[in-house]
């Protein structure tokens, strides 16, 4: 009299977890990849506020920005930014020299790579 067999052979255990092992890992690989770019997005995005900021408080300023390059520390949500000015004189016939190309380029103190860039047009107020 031949007997059924219950269960799974050892065999059939061993391919099951080695599936079960193949998937979570491709998983938790997608998950810190998407946390990766999740992160590096925020920090851009923060570089970019960073340079806007400082833009801003370049065109409200009572002086004109000089031609040359600076740096410049700026808090900014609990972190230390370091934004590269660069400052190029635009000389036209027709405005003279009140027109400012600028490039702002920010980082984190302590960090080598820039996370964001910004390239404004700055205009000096004429009277006649």
């Amino acid at each position: 009299m031949y007997r059924a067999s219950r269960g799974f052979t050892l065999v059939e255990l061993m391919i099951a977890l080695f599936i079960f092992a193949l998937l979570a890992s491709t998983i938790t690989l997608t998950n810190i990849q998407s946390l990766r770019t999740a992160r590096q997005l925020d920090e851009q995005l923060q570089g970019r506020w960073v340079n806007q900021n400082v833009l801003t408080e370049m065109r409200l300023a009572e002086s004109f920005p000089r031609s040359g390059s600076t740096d410049r520390e700026y808090e900014y949500n609990g972190q230390t930014w370091l934004v590269d000015i660069e400052v190029q004189v635009e000389d036209s016939e027709l405005l003279g020299s009140y027109l400012r190309h600028v490039e702002l380029s920010s980082r984190v103190l302590g960090q080598q790579q820039y996370v964001d860039t910004l390239r404004a047009t700055l205009g000096k107020v004429i009277s006649l």
